[in-house]
């Protein structure tokens, strides 16, 4: 059972550095990075910045035992617009469980007129929560829900509860910590760190910290700069290795396009099933969806084919939530151009989620952000999960959305021909006619060069083949050079 009073013999203001706590597993260190060539670097950075790091992140223990708090709106621009504080409550606690050795044991809903105030709550109610906070010893954190305290709340929070306290936000890019695998998305997580890191480094040097906690380095003027100017290195570094990966990418996105495979991006709120619907057309074995909070962080690519046998390239993508941190969506824009840069946008919306409205806003507000007008009007939307509604809750949805589950396959025949109206309207692919001897190495060349999506015997000449087929503008330049031109007995239209 967490122990609190390792907590209480704290200074309050050296709360404001420990935004996380570690798991059972040794903190996570900072990613190592390399310098170019005539750099002077700064001596032992990586290990400096490592001793910033674990001021921040290590509380000793195996994670937290939670409780969350979700304050009731009244006033202000956060107050709850789409949604219901009961649904809020829930959404905060599963970004809990999401990570590692954190556990909920309690949960319950405070009502405040606005959040802004420095207590976040009025006086009756702080001084409940005081109360009530301090006198549980089964509680070792407090998680404020929404979606970013000031630092200065942290730090009177915590000074009043004499717990660590949490918003959403550190949630999120904790949970990032934990999920990122690939080199990439270590590296945008470790980029969207640095401002949360810096705010926090003012605070400290910015006189909250009257507690006189033993930081490294000491609390001084000179220390502050050496902290800032280590940071705005490491963020150069970061930004130059995420530009050499993001050339990479655009390397493949350019051979794609010599290849004319068009691109599909399945979009949506996190956890709504992307990377199961993604696997179910494309039968990739290698994709293993999980049932949690930003299972994926990486964009990647798969090779699949429509029903009209067309092929394509789906990209997954990292998954949305309300309230988004723009740090972290800035981090991973480099990534998010694949999606961005695609011939389709499919955004998946999980119909059985009770809060869908928020969901399906939240995306949409986003998205905005990056695509083009066209695009975001051009957008499939595709309700999933649909096999766990009943007749009355398929009744109310939208008739014009087209409906799966990717779980049990039905619908994705009807969404394999919406994206293929999708991609006509948005490359240069066309839907021809071709009538060709049934003999010959014609019929072979449509088969190498298009997608054919049938074949059927002329009825006026059984020496012939009416062939129907999705081609490239260049492919079709090529079939003209190479067979309408010599006077081949094709036909097209």
């Amino acid at each position: 059972m967490p122990q609190r009073n390792s907590f209480d013999a704290l200074p309050s203001s050296l709360f404001i550095l420990r935004l996380f706590a570690s798991s059972s597993q040794p903190p996570r260190g900072p990613l190592p990075i390399s310098r170019g060539q005539g750099e002077t670097p700064v001596e032992n950075e990586d290990e400096e910045y490592g001793k910033y790091l674990r001021e921040i992140c290590a509380i000793p223990g195996a994670g937290h035992r939670v409780l969350v708090i979700q304050p009731d709106i009244k006033t202000g621009s956060r107050r709850y617009a789409m949604t219901t504080r009961e649904l809020k409550l829930e959404e905060t606690c599963a970004l809990v469980q999401t990570l590692n050795n954190w556990k909920v044991v309690e949960k319950r809903i405070v009502r405040t007129e606005q959040d802004r105030k420095i207590n976040v709550f009025g006086s009756g109610n702080f001084k409940a929560l005081i109360r009530e906070i301090r006198s549980k010893s089964t509680i070792s954190a407090v998680v404020v829900g929404i979606d970013r305290l000031t630092g200065l709340q942290v730090s009177r929070l915590q000074s009043a509860w004499g717990l660590p306290v949490f918003d959403r936000y550190t949630l999120v890019l904790q949970i990032f910590k934990e999920h990122a695998q690939s080199e990439e998305a270590k590296l945008q997580v470790a980029l969207a760190e640095i401002p949360y890191v810096r705010s926090r480094l003012i605070l400290i040097h910015g006189g909250f910290d009257a507690g006189g906690a033993n930081l490294v380095g000491g609390n001084t003027p000179m220390e502050l700069e050496k902290r800032k100017f280590l940071l705005q290195r490491r963020e150069v570094k970061l930004k130059k290795e995420l530009e050499k990966l993001h050339q990479s990418r655009q390397s493949r996105r350019l051979m794609r396009v010599k290849q004319s495979v068009p691109t599909v991006a399945v979009v949506g709120y996190t956890n709504s099933g992307k990377t199961t619907l993604i696997k179910a057309l494309t039968q990739d074995a290698t994709l293993t969806p999980q049932n949690k909070l930003f299972a994926t962080l990486d964009v990647s690519q798969h090779q699949g084919q429509l029903a009209s046998l067309l092929k394509v390239t789906f990209i997954d993508t990292v998954g949305f939530i309300s309230d988004m941190p723009i740090t972290l969506l800035d981090a991973f824009r480099a990534t998010l151009e694949d999606a961005v840069m695609a011939d389709v946008v499919v955004h998946v919306r999980d119909a059985s989620h009770p809060d869908l409205r928020l969901q399906v806003a939240s995306v949409h507000r986003t998205l905005s952000t990056m695509l083009s007008e066209t695009k975001m009007a051009n957008i499939i939307e595709v309700y999933n999960k649909t096999d766990l509604l009943s007749e009355e809750q398929l009744a109310v949805l939208d008739s014009g959305i087209v409906r799966v589950s990717a779980a049990t396959g039905q619908g994705l025949s009807e969404l394999s021909t919406s994206i293929e109206a999708g991609l006509l309207l948005s490359t240069d692919l066309m839907q021809k006619t071709f009538r060709v001897p049934n003999s010959g190495t014609i019929l072979k060349w449509l088969y190498e060069e298009a997608a054919v999506k049938s074949v059927h015997p002329d009825p006026r000449d059984s020496q012939y083949l009416i062939v129907k087929v999705i081609i490239s503008t260049a492919a079709y330049g090529k079939f003209q050079t190479r067979y309408a031109r010599k006077r081949s007995p094709a036909g097209m239209s």
